[in-house]
């Protein structure tokens, strides 16, 4: 007999190994928790770390501080928001709780699948009509039409989304450079100040006006406005 037992060896090597592995992995997690917090899914870096054994008690207190906490909150809204809601009476009814709002939204998506397949519809007899144009030796009579149907919910959240983005870049495609300028020069900080000044107070929502109109005036007819081709 050695006087080292080689199972024993060999057993404590696995576990070495094992162990290095765990390290690794762990560092991997730290590394994505970074990301986790940009994306604002901080508490799957605790969750990931339960599930690789490190320190299940700390791990446990972390998942609740930052997935336990913000749904019990939420949770608490809703049920506040759902008993106060249907007391507050307004000229237009009772203030419409969570069910109700989510009752809406599903009719919003019941309505954009409805306006999908009039879409679809409208392709396909296009299509139909123009293949039969052209069997009969009439080419020069196809025409091709876009649908110009209502907006969906989605598309609305899309164009607002991309109001906003656009809205952010030409701002600060402006204010930056300018920040730049007024910070090195003395001369056109006191010349760009007095303008931020005057127009940093004003309310948001006093832009509406303005930014109402300048869509209107610039930008395409909505295709609910247009007229439907048929």
């Amino acid at each position: 007999m050695t006087a080292i037992d080689p199972p024993a060896t060999d057993r404590a090597t696995e576990a070495r190994a094992r162990e290095e592995a765990r390290a690794r992995h762990l560092a991997r997690i730290t590394k994505l928790d970074g990301w986790f917090k940009v994306l604002g899914l901080p508490w799957l870096t605790p969750i990931l770390r339960l599930i690789a054994g490190d320190t299940p008690k700390t791990q446990a207190k972390a998942i609740w501080q930052l997935l336990g906490v913000p749904l019990l909150a939420i949770a608490a809204f809703l049920a506040l928001w759902g008993t106060l809601a249907p007391r507050v009476q307004t000229s237009l009814g009772a203030i419409p709780g969570p069910a109700a709002v989510w009752d809406q939204a599903r009719v919003l998506h019941s309505d954009a699948k409805a306006e999908r397949v009039k879409e679809a519809e409208f392709y396909t007899r296009q299509d139909e009509r123009n293949a039969k144009l052209i069997a009969e030796g009439q080419a020069d009579k196809v025409k091709t039409r876009a649908y110009t149907g209502k907006p969906t919910y989605y598309q609305q959240i899309w164009t607002s989304i991309q109001t906003v983005f656009f809205g952010f870049l030409i701002g600060t495609a402006v204010a930056v450079p300018l920040g730049i300028i007024a910070g090195l020069s003395p001369t056109a900080n006191a010349t760009i100040n007095p303008l931020v000044q005057i127009f940093k107070p004003v309310s948001p929502l006093a832009w509406l006006p303005i930014v109402t109109w300048s869509s209107r005036r610039f930008m395409p007819p909505a295709r609910g406005r247009s007229r439907k081709a048929s």
